[in-house]
């Protein structure tokens, strides 16, 4: 088992290593990655009077899955604090960003995708359920080879239920929030 899972963490590493280079993505602190896109959908107003329209630039938040993995085993409780100090790293750095960086100087909204059940609240972040379709079974069945493979416990991929999840973040609610971070 634990040959499988080696060759199947370093598959993962590669595909992790193809995506930061193909959609241009740089290291945002110790837990994420952000990029550059243009949104495409329906309109969204945010409870902030956010409002984003099709093909407004948006920051694109993903994961860094091998530095999650290296939070190593432990327990539930212990993993899950070391976790949140290190976003709360990550979130103080994305709002530095948002204030000062060219490149994103015109995001209004930060979106990512994950499984992980809604939370962040605190922060500003709103989450909703993507829309089913084959290519959310898809993200769905990835999550849950991620979870088995870079989870640090069994107990954590018990409770990681693969439904993915879209989570946005304004600009505004980034910046108001971002104080009552604790600091560690």
């Amino acid at each position: 088992m634990k040959l499988v899972h080696r060759v199947a963490r370093t598959i993962l590493g590669w595909v992790d290593r193809w995506y930061y280079r193909r959609y241009r993505l740089r290291t945002l602190g110790p837990v994420l990655f952000i990029g550059h896109a243009r949104y495409r959908g329906p309109e969204i107003k945010f409870a902030d009077g956010t409002v984003l329209r099709d093909n407004d630039p948006i920051g694109r938040l993903h994961f860094n899955n091998a530095r999650i993995a290296e939070l190593g085993e432990g327990s539930l409780h212990r993993v899950g604090f070391r976790f949140a100090k290190l976003m709360r790293e990550s979130l103080r750095q994305l709002a530095e960003v948002a204030r000062t960086d060219p490149v994103f100087r015109d995001v209004r909204v930060f979106q990512g995708v994950t499984w992980i059940p809604a939370h962040g609240e605190v922060v500003g972040f709103v989450s909703t359920p993507l829309p089913r379709s084959w290519k959310t079974c898809l993200l769905a069945g990835h999550f849950r080879l991620l979870s088995w493979v870079f989870a640090p416990s069994a107990k954590i991929r018990e409770r990681a239920r693969a439904e993915p999840r879209l989570y946005w973040l304004t600009r505004e609610a980034l910046l108001r929030n971002v104080g009552k971070l604790k600091v560690e």
